[in-house]
């Protein structure tokens, strides 16, 4: 940086001294700053000499070189946090089956089948997404084969929970949501077991879980993902008939053609609430089953892929509950039995976030902090309001449920939703049970806020 000091020698030979003095204060005073040419000192004190003898003002301008200053690092504080509000409502769903785990394929290389949980450290896929960037590519939109869209249901009229369940149970499924203990218990059906076998990445891949968007880049996501190398076994969820096991080139089974790539879906022997339940298994690189076989649980049916859309190995794994077909989707992680940790099973959060009118509220984020849990490695779970879509993407036909999330370590948590403020509650966390929460929050903005990163 250059800096000018001007210096203004006065007309009047009184003040002679005090120039001579000024000029030399300034070339003292500067140090090693002012340039090392002595001409340059000498230039100006010739001028100043000449300055007393003659009617006009002469400006002396004496240039320096100085180093930049280091500008300080300023740190923001925290912002401040709303009041919490609301109440919630632990609701105990215990297993549909209290008999250990079933019994998992063996290891191709000999190791034995351990208990996994998140810390553990496990296999990395070589092909690694983007940071907050999904396995899964944006849908194709040229050479494909579009799923129809099925001719909208007229709206039903409310019901009583009693009939709610009675209609369902009947195969007449009302969409009236849960309210209370009893309902929610109804609901029950942690009947799945892990489609990847212990000692693998086994636990759902939290950046795109079921009905989230990935902060807005993708479409909304109607199954969950399991990270996992190249030739990772993969093995039937529950025991079932094959109803399906190949590709998707010519035949859609959701939103596109060559979307799922190699897959296989199972019709479950068990049904729920007098409706059937599959499960599919996406992006697979080998089948090792046929339309027809029945498998059983712990059954190896195929190994890890990256066919169809995928742009990195990994399993996509759906449920669907009444239709083998995409607008049929639940979520997962409330079919799957939770992981075990410190030989007890873990538990499941789900629950509705409604505006003041019952609005169901999408895309927002839900945060469970833990307070006081069982795990070595406590950490926060990030988790959005499902968002809707074309496909009719929803939650559980009797829960109703706008966000859930399993594999949580037992104990208590602080559970947020941030709308136009921070409404919170406190929660417990019970081994193979569903704790459901409510909230009612003022509307929120137009657009939607983004997900905090894990």
């Amino acid at each position: 940086m250059r800096l000018k000091t001007t210096l203004t020698v006065l007309m009047k030979r009184n003040l002679y001294i005090l120039a001579l003095m000024g000029l030399g204060a300034v070339a003292l005073g500067l140090g090693g700053c002012v340039s090392a040419d002595p001409q340059v000192v000498a230039r100006a004190v010739e001028a100043t000499l000449k300055a007393v003898s003659t009617p006009t003002p002469i400006v002396v301008v004496v240039t320096v070189n100085a180093q930049k200053p280091s500008i300080p690092t300023v740190t923001a504080a925290p912002p401040a946090t709303s009041t919490p509000t609301n109440t919630s409502t632990a609701v105990p769903l215990p297993l549909a089956s209290p008999t250990p785990l079933g019994a998992v394929s063996p290891r191709s290389d000999g190791a034995s089948a351990v208990p996994t949980w998140p810390a553990q450290a496990t296999p990395a896929p070589p092909t690694k997404a983007q940071p907050g960037k999904s396995l899964t590519p944006a849908l194709p939109t040229e050479g494909i084969t579009l799923t129809p869209r099925p001719t909208p249901l007229s709206a039903a009229s409310p019901r009583s929970e009693g009939e709610a369940q009675a209609a369902a149970t009947a195969g007449n499924i009302t969409p009236t949501p849960c309210g209370d203990q009893a309902c929610a218990a109804s609901a029950g059906h942690f009947w799945l077991e892990r489609p990847i076998p212990d000692g693998y990445v086994n636990y759902p891949d939290r950046t795109y879980a079921f009905g989230s968007t990935a902060d807005g880049q993708r479409e909304p996501h109607h199954g969950v993902e399991f990270e996992n190398p190249s030739n990772t076994p993969i093995i039937a969820a529950e025991a079932g008939k094959v109803v399906v096991a190949g590709d998707d080139h010519t035949t859609s089974y959701g939103p596109a053609t060559d979307f799922y790539g190699n897959l296989v879906v199972v019709q479950l022997d068990q049904t729920f609430q007098n409706q059937p339940v599959f499960t599919l298994y996406g992006h697979m690189k080998t089948i090792l089953v046929r339309v027809g076989q029945h498998v059983n649980t712990g059954q190896q049916i195929g190994v890890v892929g990256a066919t169809g859309v995928a742009i990195g190995p990994h399993l996509h794994f759906e449920v669907r509950v009444g239709e083998n077909d995409y607008f049929s989707s639940r979520n997962p992680e409330l079919w799957l039995k939770p992981l075990r940790y410190n030989g007890l099973y873990q538990g499941a959060v789900a629950g509705r976030v409604v505006d003041i009118k019952g609005r169901l509220v999408q895309g927002y984020p839900v945060v469970l902090r833990p307070i006081v849990v069982d795990s070595d490695a406590p950490r926060s779970r990030y988790v959005t309001t499902y968002t809707a879509d074309a496909f009719g993407l929803a939650g559980d036909a009797i829960l109703q449920e706008n966000f859930g999330t399993t594999d949580l370590p037992l104990g208590s948590y602080t559970i947020s939703v941030n709308t136009t403020k921070t409404y919170q509650q406190v929660i417990n966390v019970t081994s193979g049970s569903l704790t459901w929460v409510t909230f009612v929050v003022e509307p929120p903005p137009l657009v939607p806020l983004a997900s905090p990163t894990p």
